[in-house]
Parts: C-alpha cells; structure tokens; sequence
C-alpha cells in the first residue's frame, strides 16, 4: 500500500460504502505493509503499552512455576510451550530462566512462538536466550501436548458491534462525513441477519452495544482442538466475564487513550475479551474451564508475595522501589490486578493452575 491507511481506508469507504468496525481494525492493526502490529514495535515503556512480563520477571516466573508443575503431575512427559503475540519475548525468557534450574524439565520442554510482527520478531529473537521454533498459522499447532498461553493476545482481534434501537437490532458501521472524517453510523439488519449472527434474543435498554468477534471465535475454536488431553490454555486479558455487553473498542498511543480514529496504522485497537462467550464455545466442545479470576488472585495463588519478598532481600534501595512499583502495578486492584482476568481451559484438572481450583 502506497499511501497511508488512513487515505486508503477512506477512498474504500467513498468508493464502496461504509465498512464494519471489524474491517476498520483488520486494516489499521494487520495490514500487510502499513498495519500498526505488522511493523511498529508498540510494546514498552516508551512505546503504546506495556506488558505484564515487561512489567517484572515475577510474572514470567510464576508461568514458568505452574508449567512446571503441571508437567510433574501428568508424568513428565515432553511437552509443547507455545505463546501467542509474545511481544518483546520476556515471558518466553522468563520461563527458559526458571525451567533451566530444573534439568529434566528444561530438556523435555520445546518452544514456540506465534507471531505476525516483524519488528517484534527480531526482538524476540535477541531476547529468547535458546531454542525455539516459530508457528506461521494457527490452523496446525504442534503435535503432542500443548500448553498455550494468550497474554493480552486476544483484546486485539477486530470485533463487530450492534445496538438494540427501537425494536431493531443495527450494525455500527464507519463512515466518512461531509467534512471528510471518520464517523460512526448504524445500519438496520434484517431477521435474518440477526438470526445468523446470534445476537441476543432477550430484551434490553435501547442503544446498549453488543460486541461479538468471529475472528476470535474462529482462533479460539482452533486453538482448543489442539489441546490434548492433557494440555491446556491459559488466557490473561482485559475481559468480560457476564455477557457481550457494553463499548469497550478503545485505542492507545503512547500509554494514552485515543480517539478510535487517531492515525489509524500507528494507534493500538482493542477491546475487553467476552470470557463468557469462549465458556459457551468451550462447552460446545465438551471442554472443561477454569476461572475466571482477577490477575492479582491469581498471582497471589501462585506465590508472588513470597518471590516479592526473596527478591527484595539482596536489592539495593533503588531496587526494592522499584520492586514495589512493579509488585503494585501487577497486583493493585486500580492498576492490573483486577482489570486483567484469567482464565484456563482443559479436560486435564491436573494441570489447572492451583489458584484456580
């Protein structure tokens, strides 16, 4: 693409008519020359956003911990670690740091990584200090047992939204003004449209959203048939955890909330993961979940108040202000703690992390 997203996407608009939203973010965010996570490097703290693992290595650690215990009670048996979007490659570092204590561990472990951003992918290449493979689709995972992992990885597939106005169900579609700006307008479905996309048949206040994702929906589907018996996934996201309701499209540059049209291409895109909606898929897929739970209870299971404690032993002053601010931003309840939810899926309950039980 020659010219800027922004131009492009508005010349398809004049040209064909208004675009859904998840057209609008399919173009801004993956667009194969220009898209914001095919070529930008948005990850830190001097880029869009940061991370749990680029937040402290505690969070990696714990990760690494629960694999290594689920991997002890089904038998110790080879296993596939596979992270989807892994940023800068510090969760995956973090794990290889813990599992090489641990020998018999570290040599039954194989390493994957799916991502399509480039940038990142030399990032990661620098950062991972051993060996591991890269999956180009997720249409064919590993064969053998897979445990996956999905930190902040779905909140950025595009979605689609819809508004219960006056007896009628509408699209939110994006169009182009008479000034020549991006603007938000609705468009009236048919029954039959809305019986395709199993919209809510229920009753409710007028002008309330409704976000949906086949996207997501396809990629979770995918993901869970490659879950042996006893493999899992293990999500961490901004998320809603009742129902499909509510705005949560938001977008991020340089740690500050946008306008969703801000320079399309450079700005993050993303909106809460409906949790309750991957529970529905999993158990049309006779598949067992666990969660959700708030990140801060999840860590708090699994120890982070006694490796907070242990790192703070032999640091400097300097060190242990900055170990207080990262254990606060992970665990306060107005920071990560309870905006960022859990939740795992597996037939094996053995492998479940103990905190979520």
């Amino acid at each position: 693409m020659d010219k800027n997203i922004e131009t492009y996407i508005k010349e398809k608009i004049q040209t064909n008519g208004p675009i859904n939203i998840e057209e609008f973010m399919s173009i801004s965010l993956n667009d194969k020359n220009s898209g914001y996570y095919i070529k930008s490097s948005p990850i830190g703290k001097d880029s869009d956003f940061i991370t749990a693992p680029e937040i402290s290595q505690m969070f990696g650690e714990l990760i690494a911990i629960w694999l290594l215990d689920a991997w002890d009670k089904i038998g110790r048996q080879k296993i596939n670690i596979i992270e989807l979007g892994p940023g800068n490659g510090l969760l995956m570092q973090d794990i290889v740091r813990v599992a090489k204590k641990f020998p018999i561990f570290f040599k039954k472990i194989s390493l994957w990584l799916y991502d399509i951003n480039e940038s990142l992918s030399k990032i990661q290449d620098k950062n991972i200090e051993h060996k591991f493979e890269r999956i180009n689709s997720l249409e064919k995972l590993p064969n053998g047992i897979n445990f996956i992992i999905a930190n902040e990885f779905f909140d950025a597939i595009p979605i689609r939204q819809y508004i219960f106005d006056r007896g009628y169900w509408n699209e939110r579609l994006i169009d182009v003004n008479k000034k020549g700006d991006f603007c938000l307008i609705k468009r009236k479905l048919t029954a039959n449209q809305v019986k395709n996309l199993d919209l809510p048949e229920y009753i409710y206040p007028s002008s309330k959203v409704f976000e949906t994702s086949p996207k997501q929906d396809k990629i979770f589907n995918l993901l869970i048939k490659n879950i042996s018996l006893s493999g899992g996934l293990l999500i961490f996201d901004y998320a809603k955890i009742v129902d499909g309701f509510g705005d949560t499209l938001q977008a991020i540059s340089n740690h500050q909330k946008k306008s969703i049209f801000f320079t399309p291409g450079k700005t993050d895109l993303t909106a809460h993961v409906n949790y309750h909606r991957y529970i529905q898929l999993a158990k049309n897929n006779d598949l067992s979940y666990y969660g959700p739970t708030k990140q801060s209870s999840f860590l708090e299971g699994m120890g982070i108040v006694n490796r907070y404690e242990s790192l703070r032993k032999n640091a400097s002053d300097k060190e242990k202000e900055i170990l207080y601010r990262q254990f606060h931003r992970l665990m306060d309840s107005d920071k990560m703690g309870s905006l960022f939810k859990v939740i795992y899926f597996s037939n094996n309950k053995l492998t479940a992390p103990p905190p979520m039980i």
